[in-house]
């Protein structure tokens, strides 16, 4: 059995009662943690769920809301007294700063009793690990950021999980829903999309043309928060075929 645990559902603005973006994927034994936003470590251990079950941490780009929980959960784990490694995937740019502010912050690989696994989501097209067949693939969501430093920085990515029992596909953060494209050319069981940076319709009849079971939608511009009822109201009617629901903290469903 396959479950999604919804650890935070705020954008990148603090919002009262929310936690940032991050969701636990549990399969079976093993787990998955879905961006890092900050509490995620309080989260999992207010929700009872042992943070030492964590096998991986795939992070979709550098945001401070997608990431800013990471080092705390390390800390935790290291507390917890975790001695199995842990890998955490994440774009290319990140994986020196990042092992740089741990090391700052006395978390880093030379401080911790496990081996911690750095791997860029630019080096394979898919990853076979824990069970999981992992395709990460590039968004536009920090172009704007490319064209005004230039450089190869700048990757943000959207991630699908594949299963002999589901497949399921997560936005990370987008420029539009267009950036799904690739990750949506067969069905899915399950999409969890943000919708803070375009209007929800367009996601919604971007998604009317694809085979979708199940649409979470997560990440709501602070505008939507004021009006929830009607942003589900539209996924359903543009959707009828598709059963849509709203990201709250603490909601738990099976795929």
């Amino acid at each position: 059995m396959a479950e999604i645990f919804v650890l935070g559902s705020a954008c990148g603005f603090p919002v009262p009662g929310r936690g940032h973006s991050s969701l636990l994927l549990s399969v079976a034994d093993r787990s998955v943690l879905i961006d890092a936003g900050e509490p995620c470590s309080r989260s999992l251990i207010e929700a009872g769920l042992l943070l030492n079950s964590i096998d991986a941490v795939l992070l979709t780009h550098g945001h401070a809301d997608h990431t800013g929980g990471l080092p705390m959960l390390i800390q935790s784990l290291w507390l917890s007294q975790r001695e199995s490694p842990l890998t955490i995937f994440l774009p290319e740019e990140l994986s020196m700063p990042l092992q740089q502010w741990l090391d700052a912050i006395y978390l880093g690989t030379a401080f911790m009793p496990f081996r911690m696994n750095f791997i860029p989501w630019e080096t394979r097209e898919c990853f076979e690990d824990f069970g999981l067949k992992i395709y990460p693939r590039e968004t536009t969501h920090l172009r704007s950021l490319s064209a005004k430093f230039g450089g190869h920085r700048f990757k943000s990515y959207s991630l699908r999980i594949e299963h002999p029992e589901f497949r399921l596909v997560l936005s990370g953060d987008l420029g539009s829903p267009i950036d799904l494209e690739s990750q949506l050319r067969e069905p899915a069981d399950l999409v969890v999309s943000e919708v803070a940076h375009f209007p929800a319709r367009d996601l919604f009849r971007f998604l009317g043309a694809r085979q979708v079971r199940k649409l979470l939608l997560t990440h709501l511009a602070p505008e939507l928060l004021e009006d929830e009822e009607s942003v589900i109201q539209a996924a359903r009617e543009e959707l009828p075929q598709t059963l849509a629901l709203l990201a709250r903290d603490r909601l738990r469903f099976t795929l």
